[in-house]
């Protein structure tokens, strides 16, 4: 996630389109996410929201699945919004919690799923 984290500073251009800088972010946050919780999880689901925004749902070995998403890339990139879901088409879910994108991130993530 240290790619990803380092990217996600960089002022990302304003568009009425999916630019080439979101695709390649979008592309480099999936590979880095994918990669980290594939440990701890059974399915990992990563759409492109909009054309700034990430989100998804992931299934843990446990069964308990999680809705994430980073909404804006262009101002709302600070922290990424996660809850619980019954299932991968729950985007409502539980209560909202927010995880820093900061160099903290990957323990923080595993601390509030409790792994």
């Amino acid at each position: 996630m240290e790619k990803t984290l380092k990217a996600i500073k960089q002022e990302f251009i304003s568009s009425s389109q999916k630019t080439e800088q979101y695709k390649s972010f979008h592309r480099l946050f999936s590979r880095e996410f994918k990669k980290f919780l594939k440990p701890y999880c059974k399915d990992i689901l990563i759409h492109k929201t909009n054309h700034f925004g990430i989100s998804g749902f992931f299934k843990l070995n446990n069964n308990k699945i999680y809705y994430f998403s980073i909404s804006d890339l262009r101002w709302s990139k600070d922290n990424m919004l996660i809850r619980t879901a019954e299932n991968f088409k729950d985007y409502s879910g539980g209560g909202n919690n927010f995880i820093p994108l900061n160099e903290n991130f990957k323990e923080n993530l595993l601390r509030y799923l409790k792994i």
